[in-house]
């Protein structure tokens, strides 16, 4: 008898410290991601007021400056706030991704180099993928017509949200912005990661001599964060802008494929820690980590990716000299609804 009572209070004695031990660790990982939150830019309640629409003259073929850089000179461009917006479906939970291209001595808000909505469906698992064009022809709110990456330059990262917002009638509230130098430091923290790379590819990244030379075949390898970096900028390399987005989509994908392959939830936390030092976003911290818990512990592995404009929706035309592209916004707004909200991943 007293045996038996000895073994029961052994067990209760290694449960007890067992459930200490993952107190603490629960404790020290909340306290290290809240310590890491920050306030953001503010959510308000206010109406965007879109400009009158503009027609555009068209243009036969691939114009020839339609891969060059504008560069948008904002001294002490004013940063907006948010327009609070109700949720279209609660389960889908949608992020404004920026790649905000700042080199050398530049300031201010730097360019928007690259555009993506990562959304995430917390009832499918799924996550979709989608860029916007830097040269998709919008309506501005509160200003005028312009590229859609002008709206980053003139009012931050809270008019690039309002912009998307009011023109494809989405509830992005939640936005991450990644100066490109820190995405080498989020993708050399996963270990590289993996993405399909054409022959051109190959040559472009080789040529910068950035890493062991990469095999003259199309195929899938390990980049490390500088080869991902050369590749992210690529504007050279076939298709012009559309080739471009594809390639940070690819990057994205790869990131997020990385991530769901290889952390549990204490290297998770470790990833979140070091990557919010390159990352400026509202999202919480703790908010991530379920977030990726939740990514991590799901079965689905549906990561697919799409494109503003969708094919069929745009056309080249001409302003003032620049060339841009034109949409059909009506369907885009159409199609993209479709894509996050009724399409099911395979």
């Amino acid at each position: 008898m007293e045996e038996k009572t000895r073994k029961k209070r052994k067990a209760y004695y290694v449960l007890a410290g067992i459930v200490s031990i993952l107190l603490v660790l629960f404790i020290g990982v909340y306290y290290t991601l809240t310590s890491l939150n920050r306030t953001g830019t503010e959510i308000v309640d206010g109406e965007a007021v879109l400009p009158p629409e503009e027609e555009l003259e068209s243009i036969e073929g691939t114009p020839e400056d339609i891969d060059e850089d504008y560069i948008y000179e904002v001294k002490d461009p004013e940063s907006e706030a948010i327009y609070r917006k109700i949720p279209i479906d609660e389960n889908v939970f949608n992020v404004l991704l920026v790649g905000s291209d700042v080199r050398g001595d530049e300031e201010g808000n730097g360019r928007s180099d690259s555009m993506m909505l990562v959304s995430y469906n917390r009832e499918t698992s799924d996550i979709r993928i989608v860029s916007f064009m830097r040269d998709t022809w919008i309506a501005i709110p509160n200003r005028e017509w312009n590229r859609i990456n002008a709206a980053y330059a003139f009012g931050g990262i809270g008019l690039a949200v309002n912009t998307v917002n009011e023109n494809f009638e989405l509830d992005i509230q939640n936005y991450a912005i990644v100066e490109f130098e820190g995405l080498k430091s989020i993708v050399d923290t996963l270990g590289g990661i993996e993405v399909k790379l054409t022959k051109a590819e190959i040559r472009k990244i080789n040529s910068a001599g950035a890493g062991d030379r990469i095999p003259l075949e199309e195929g899938i390898y390990t980049l490390n964060g500088e080869q991902v970096l050369i590749h992210s900028r690529n504007r050279s390399t076939g298709d012009g802008d559309f080739g471009r987005t594809r390639r940070q989509r690819d990057v994205m994908t790869g990131i997020l494929a990385k991530m769901k392959e290889t952390l549990n939830p204490v290297k998770l936390t470790r990833f979140i820690t070091e990557s919010l030092k390159y990352v400026d976003t509202n999202l919480k911290a703790d908010t991530l980590f379920t977030l990726g818990l939740e990514v991590l512990g799901s079965g689905s592995s549906g990561l697919s990716q799409a494109r503003v404009p969708f094919d069929d929706t745009w056309r080249y035309a001409d302003k003032g000299g620049r060339s841009v592209v034109t949409i059909d916004l009506e369907e885009n707004r159409r199609l993209l609804y479709e894509y996050l909200y009724e399409e099911k991943n395979d």
